[in-house]
C-alpha cells in the first residue's frame, strides 16, 4: 500500500517544498495540498515542490466544480503536470468548505461531479477536445504548449454508493474518507464490480483512504488535537458513526455539531453537554493517534485497510509535519511492507 500525506495550503510554499522533499527521501509516495478556505491557492503553492522533486507525486485535494471551472481545473493540472512533469494529480469532489462558504446551491452532484472528471480527463488525455454534457461543455481545447508525455492523474472524492459507481467509469482512482476498514471493503466491492462492467482492470485503479494522522511524542497533545479537530472528521454521517456508536449517542453529537466544529478554533478539546468518553470514542475509531511508543493499533487499522483493498492512504499531518514523515517513513512504511 503506498502511502501518502495530506499537508495545510496555509503552509507557504518554501516549508511545503521542504516537507515535501523530506517526504520523497522517505519513501512517501505522494503530497497533496488541501484546498481551504482561508488557505493558500494549492496549485500555485505546489509549484515550487514540483520543480525541486523528482519521484513524488503531487496534487490539490479537493477540488469543485462549483468553486473552479472544470477547464479551469484542467489547465491548472495540466500547468502543474509540466512542471513535475508527468506526477500531478487532483481530486474532484462534490463537497468542502469552499463551496459551502460560497452558498452554492450543489443540484445534481454525482452528475456534476462526472461531468468535471469527464472534461479534465479528456482535456488532459486528447488533442483536440471537444464535450456537451448536461451541465458543462468545451469546444476545441487544443493546447499546444504540452510537453509532459505522461498525463496527470485524475481522482474522485467518493464514500457512498452513487459516487462510488460513477468514479468507475472514467476515473483513475477514489479518495474515500475516515472510512473504517469494513466500510472501505464495501466500497472497493462496489467499485471493482462496476469497473468489470466498464471493461476496467480493477488491477490498475487507486482505491486511496484518507485519515487525520495525530500520531506524536506526547500522547497528551495527540489526543488534544485529534478532539480538536474531529469536527472536521465524519461525524454528521450517521452510517459511519453507527458502527461504533448508539443512536442514544449520536443523537447527543449531532445536537451539539457546531460545538464541536468550532473546538479547532478555539484551541479546545472539550464541548459542554458531550461528555468526554464521546469525543474519545470518535477519536479512537475516525482517526490515527497515539504515541510514537504505541503505534501498534496505528499499522494495525492501516494493516485492515490494505487487507480491505485499498492500495493507497493519505494520512493528514496538522503538526510536527517533518517528525510525522520520518515516523511514517520509517516505521510504518516497512510494517506494511511485511503485511
Amino acid at each position: 500500500m503506498d502511502i501518502d500525506i495530506v499537508l495545510d495550503s496555509q503552509l507557504p510554499s518554501a516549508q511545503l517544498k521542504e516537507l515535501g522533499l523530506l517526504a520523497e527521501r522517505h519513501g512517501i509516495h505522494a503530497v497533496w495540498c488541501a484546498s481551504y478556505l482561508d488557505g493558500r491557492d494549492p496549485f500555485g503553492n505546489l509549484a515550487e515542490l514540483a520543480r525541486a522533486s523528482s519521484r513524488i507525486r503531487i496534487g490539490p485535494i479537493a477540488l469543485s466544480p462549483w468553486e473552479l471551472h472544470p477547464f479551469r481545473i484542467a489547465m491548472a493540472l495540466l500547468t502543474l503536470n509540466e512542471l513535475c512533469p508527468g506526477r500531478a494529480q487532483a481530486i474532484i469532489g462534490g463537497g468542502g468548505e469552499v463551496v459551502m462558504a460560497l452558498d452554492i446551491p450543489r443540484q445534481r452532484r454525482v452528475r456534476a461531479v462526472a461531468e468535471a472528471i469527464d472534461i479534465v480527463k479528456g482535456a488532459t488525455t486528447q488533442r483536440p477536445f471537444s464535450y456537451h454534457g448536461q451541465m458543462y461543455s468545451i469546444n476545441d481545447y487544443d493546447p499546444q504548449w504540452i510537453t509532459a508525455s505522461v498525463p496527470p492523474l485524475v481522482f474522485a472524492a467518493a464514500n457512498r454508493p452513487q459516487m462510488l459507481r460513477m468514479s468507475a467509469r472514467a476515473a483513475d482512482g477514489i479518495m474515500m474518507s475516515d472510512l473504517s476498514p469494513g466500510l472501505a471493503r464495501a466500497a472497493v466491492d462496489t467499485v471493482k464490480a462496476e469497473l468489470q462492467k466498464h471493461g476496467r482492470d480493477p488491477a490498475a485503479f487507486r482505491f486511496n483512504n484518507f485519515m487525520a494522522w495525530y500520531v506524536y511524542d506526547d500522547l497528551q497533545e495527540s489526543r488534544h488535537e485529534a478532539k480538536r479537530w474531529i469536527g472536521f472528521r465524519a461525524i454528521f454521517r450517521e452510517y459511519m458513526m453507527r458502527e461504533f456508536m448508539n443512536a442514544e449517542d449520536f443523537a447527543v453529537i449531532l445536537r451539539h455539531i457546531p460545538q464541536i466544529y468550532a473546538m479547532a478554533a478555539r484551541n479546545a478539546h472539550s464541548v459542554e453537554g458531550v461528555p468526554h468518553r464521546l469525543l474519545d470514542m470518535c477519536v479512537d475509531h475516525l482517526t490515527l493517534t497515539g504515541s510514537v511508543d504505541d503505534m501498534d493499533h496505528v499499522i494495525e487499522h492501516l494493516r485492515a485497510l490494505q487487507q480491505a483493498g485499498c492500495n493507497q492512504v493519505a494520512l493528514e499531518l496538522k503538526k510536527h509535519q517533518a517528525h510525522g514523515i520520518r515516523l511514517i517513513g520509517e516505521r510504518v512504511i516497512p510494517a506494511l511492507g511485511r503485511a
